[in-house]
């Protein structure tokens, strides 16, 4: 399988993913479920996996969470989140590894959301965010395969 987009990309498109992510977990204070729920429902995991260019590197991870949130006024937890000092954890991290995924396989984030959640995502941070990024692939592979 080969992937809509260039492998030029992806360090761009998962930095995105890391701080969307960060940004409605941490900032939004969404759960995992909701954050994994409007995240499929929005049109950005399409035009990702379309190879969209505007949505591959032309939007921050902020202007995501915006497109993802429609209307909702959110420049406050914007402003909060840019005041904040920067500290990627576990919330970055899963975005990041989303991206990756979607990328190396050629898969639908829905595929890869519906057999391994974000939840369990997340919950395989402390054990694997220092491992080669092949490793947590591998575990979620097998069990969207």
């Amino acid at each position: 399988m080969t992937s809509s987009y260039d492998e030029s990309y992806l360090s761009d498109v998962q930095k995105n993913l890391g701080f969307f992510f960060q940004f409605m977990l941490c900032n939004m204070k969404f759960s995992p479920e909701e954050a994994q729920k409007k995240f499929l429902e929005s049109i950005i995991p399409h035009q990702i996996e379309i190879g969209n260019p505007d949505f591959l590197c032309g939007k921050s991870g902020l202007e995501l969470a915006k497109i993802c949130l429609g209307n909702a006024d959110i420049s406050d937890k914007i402003s909060e989140s840019l005041s904040e000092p920067y500290c990627p954890q576990a919330e970055y991290w899963s975005g990041y590894v989303l991206a990756y995924c979607q990328w190396k396989n050629a898969i639908t984030f829905a595929q890869i959301l519906s057999n391994y959640s974000l939840e369990l995502l997340l919950s395989n941070y402390n054990l694997m965010h220092e491992a080669d990024i092949s490793k947590i692939n591998q575990l979620i592979m097998e069990c969207v395969s």
